[in-house]
């Protein structure tokens, strides 16, 4: 078994401590994202609202290449956890598969985002601006294997308690993006284009020092022996068994962003798709904290699990619960109040100032779905660490199911974007309160057997 390093340690350690020391670099790593998002937004805002809308557009597909990564990562991050935990030197044959699982999958998705392109955008919401969309959507989804590498690694690397060396990949990442985003947009006059290709560039360079740490300096606890592969059956099944849930949650989620696309379409033609998109980011960078702290969970507890350290493991979750809810009580009060302000950077251009009422009313409304969320992120983490995906499936499509349905009645009946927001927010409150309960019922069921 290779030497232990600190984030092993600190992954078997004090679960408190593990949850700060992991969920601190996590939440850094996806502020910085988000923020990157946000102001790449900015800069082509300034461009129009078509270029504005064709992200949004976009945003689901791309969400669908995050969750094959995500769920591909996740899987490989309970498993290697558990393995880590039993002290079972398996974890390696672990990432290996992992890591082809992404290369393949990547390859295949790319392949066919090109292919389709530009009759799948016109059937899911692209409208007038098929052309900005398809302009924004070649290098960014032909370039798809980038984006589920990058998510494989972090899943990996958290599993060995590596939380800092996943920030530094993500950091890079946003950091050169933020840089390449004007030069690409303004300077190459690439338009909504080069927004595209500063992110996959970005992204691509940021996967060097993963490279690096895996296959030439070989200094991290996990490695990633490819020499001889064979896909292995029953360590793939490990991986699926939490990752297709959760890359099926994913895409659920995309899928969903789609039809509320359609459905804004029928109330809002104009302007609805740049208002529901735009104010989904500010929600996304709002989520952040309750996201980290429910990654953080994932390799802790299953490292718990896999030590048969159930008290552990609950006290890890409940604590998590505690923490996300608080900070996401004070989250929402900061933005009922600050809405406005939040909303004035999408809004300075001379084509998108007309959406500022809407986009302050979008956030207001949604904002009051964060404390819930805050239980249900760590309540699907725990879940993903037990190796239950199906659990956490479940609750996303009730959330999801239950949201295209209350939306169209919305648009049939009232008309109204804010009728469609209150939708959006009761079917979040339907889904993460599932989550939430089914998860506290799991965890002290599973330590009243322990005690038994």
């Amino acid at each position: 078994m290779t030497e232990e390093t600190e984030g092993v340690r600190t992954l078997l350690g004090n679960p408190r401590k593990a949850l700060v020391a992991m969920a601190i670099p996590i939440a850094i790593a996806s502020i910085v994202q988000s923020t990157n998002n946000i102001i790449d937004a900015v800069w082509v805002a300034g461009l129009g609202t078509g270029a504005l809308a064709a992200t949004g557009v976009l945003f689901p597909y791309f969400f669908i290449l995050l969750g094959i990564g995500n769920g591909i990562g996740v899987g490989a991050s309970q498993a290697i956890a558990r393995r880590i935990g039993a002290r079972d030197p398996r974890y390696n044959d672990v990432a290996s598969q992992a890591f082809m699982m992404a290369l393949v999958s990547g390859l295949v998705l790319s392949i066919l985002f090109i292919i389709i392109l530009r009759p799948l955008l016109a059937a899911t919401g692209a409208g007038d601006y098929l052309t900005e969309c398809v302009d924004y959507g070649a290098p960014l989804l032909g370039f798809g294997v980038i984006t589920v590498f990058c998510s494989m690694f972090g899943g990996i690397l958290r599993a060995e308690g590596a939380a800092k060396r996943a920030m530094l990949l993500q950091v890079l990442g946003a950091g050169l993006n933020l840089v390449l985003d004007p030069i690409f947009i303004y300077v190459l006059d690439l338009g909504v284009a080069g927004a595209a290709w500063a992110t996959v560039i970005s992204m691509g360079i940021s996967l060097v020092p993963a490279f690096h740490w895996y296959f030439i300096r070989k200094d991290t606890f996990v490695r990633i022996p490819l020499r001889g592969f064979r896909f292995d059956r029953e360590v793939d099944i490990d991986i699926l068994k939490v990752g297709i849930p959760a890359s099926l949650e994913m895409i659920l989620i995309s899928l969903c962003a789609m039809g509320t696309n359609i459905v804004i379409l029928m109330v809002d033609p104009a302007d609805g798709i740049a208002v529901f998109t735009t104010g989904w980011r500010i929600l996304d960078l709002l989520m952040i904290p309750a996201m980290s702290i429910g990654f953080a969970v994932v390799p802790i507890c299953a490292a718990a699990y896999g030590a048969r350290e159930i008290g552990k493991m609950h006290d890890t979750y409940f604590y998590a619960c505690r923490t996300s809810l608080l900070v996401c009580l004070a989250l929402t009060a900061i933005t009922f109040l600050c809405a406005p302000y939040f909303v004035a950077i999408f809004t300075y251009g001379e084509g998108s100032s007309h959406l500022a009422g809407a986009m302050t009313d979008f956030l207001r409304i949604c904002c009051l779905m964060l404390p819930v969320t805050g239980l249900g992120f760590p309540s699907t983490s725990l879940f993903q660490s037990l190796g239950m995906g199906l659990h956490s499936l479940f609750a996303s499509l009730l959330m999801n199911l239950t949201r295209l349905p209350l939306c169209y009645v919305a648009a049939i009946v009232f008309g109204t974007m804010t009728s469609l927001t209150y939708g959006i927010l009761f079917s979040e409150y339907i889904g993460s309160a599932t989550i939430f309960v089914w998860g506290v019922v799991i965890a002290r069921r599973m330590l009243r057997e322990h005690h038994a």
